[in-house]
């Protein structure tokens, strides 16, 4: 149990560390810093995020995966409640005051996409209900980063059902792709249903299958007693995806007939050469150019997220274990414990971190500051505020639900809420 727990922080951490680097170039100010970073966006960010969905599902049906009746259903929905949205109401709060109330006034140098039509009073009321992406695109305009709360919401509305009628494997896949083709359908119909739903529901699936099917974890058979060279074997999914990541962008900037446009304003690169290459097929195909590059980003992504979680999750469940130093397991903990908080609030923090930093005139002294300055107060910050969150919520659930105590912890705090 101790080792499956030090697993677990070290990839909740492993994921929050995926994500930040990845939505760090929109807050640097050297061009410099912001190529550098060009490699993490946004496959990066996506695997981040697929690894933290997929230990959702893991976790969420370690902890709940006997569901027999409605009462069971309620108190699921209930726990879940509590445990996802007085944090997420903070945040959410906190990017209206930031990028919306005091945004004229902050001069950060970031712009917020969208923000007339994303901090209005009914888009805010939708993302106050965790409604922003079952009702995107028609009624909602789904918030930078919030997103995902709205993401993990609608998963975990749909997983006591899917758990109290899925008896066996074979029944959980089959309605689980049930549900993915009926919300597609929905989707198209009414116009509703943002796409990172369909990006991510089968990887929730999966981490719920690979909970299930424990055999996952028996799988690798290497011993290795050395703590660096276990934890470098532990990461060798992340670094297999950051060498083809950046491989096929050098390969973009290199081609010499590919036209190629950067943004440093906000990191993000382009290639003509891409663009008209999808929209022939899409021609021969005659479909329309961005529904065939929504079909080949989902599925491509489906598959890759897939493989590099379930990968991942067995390189950490063999070599991360309860033989590491105290000081190094403590330091997976801290970031792990840290990384609800830190994901939800990285993007107002910085904007406030860049606001009272204009006085720096040298724009690489600037990002200097901002990764080894800001970011580890970010986390400082964010481990105690959750602690803190944590405490309250644990006071009302004894004074709510005296003598029910749920197993591993730990393991649902942060991003498994």
């Amino acid at each position: 149990m101790n080792n499956k727990i030090i697993a677990f922080d070290f990839l909740r951490a492993l994921a929050i560390i995926m994500i930040i680097p990845a939505h760090l170039s929109s807050y640097l100010f050297s061009s410099y810093g912001k190529l550098a970073l060009y490699a993490f966006d946004p496959y990066f960010a996506n695997m981040g995020l697929g690894l933290f969905i997929f230990m959702s599902g893991y976790l969420i049906y370690y902890n709940n995966h006997s569901i027999n009746s409605l009462q069971d259903v309620f108190g699921f929905y209930r726990k879940r409640l509590l445990r996802i949205y007085p944090l997420y109401w903070a945040a959410l709060a906190t990017f209206i005051l930031v990028f919306s109330v005091s945004a004229p006034r902050l001069n950060s140098g970031f712009v917020f996409p969208n923000s007339e039509n994303v901090f209005g009073f009914y888009n805010v009321l939708v993302h106050g209900l965790g409604l922003q992406i079952l009702l995107s695109p028609a009624y909602a305009s789904p918030m930078l980063t919030l997103y995902f709360v709205g993401l993990i919401i609608s998963f975990y509305a749909i997983y006591p059902l899917l758990i109290m009628f899925s008896k066996t494997t074979k029944h959980l896949l089959l309605y689980s792709l049930i549900i993915y083709f009926g919300f597609f359908l929905i989707s198209k119909a009414f116009n509703v249903i943002d796409h990172r739903f369909f990006m991510f529901f089968l990887i929730f699936v999966f981490g719920i299958l690979t909970c299930k099917e424990s055999q996952f974890g028996k799988a690798v058979k290497i011993q290795v007693k050395t703590p660096l060279v276990q934890v470098l074997l532990a990461v060798l999914p992340v670094i297999f995806v950051l060498t083809i990541v950046t491989g096929l962008r050098e390969s973009l900037l290199l081609d010499p007939r590919v036209s190629v446009t950067i943004d440093t304003g906000t990191g993000t690169i382009a290639s003509s050469m891409v663009r008209s290459m999808l929209d022939s097929i899409a021609g021969l195909l005659s479909i329309n150019p961005p529904l065939l590059q929504f079909l080949i980003d989902t599925l491509l992504l489906n598959i890759f997220i897939v493989l590099f979680c379930v990968f991942e999750y067995l390189f950490a469940m063999k070599f991360i274990n309860d033989k590491f130093s105290s000081s190094l397991s403590s330091f997976f903990t801290y970031i792990a414990t840290s990384s609800y908080c830190v994901y939800l609030f990285h993007r107002p923090f910085f904007n406030l971190w860049n606001s009272g930093t204009n006085f720096i005139g040298s724009s690489i002294l600037r990002d200097i500051t901002m990764v080894f300055v800001a970011i580890p107060l970010l986390f400082f910050v964010s481990y105690h505020v959750q602690k803190l969150e944590l405490n309250l919520k644990d006071n009302f659930s004894n004074r709510q639900f005296p003598g029910k105590n749920l197993l591993y912890t730990r393991f649902i705090t942060g991003f498994n809420k």
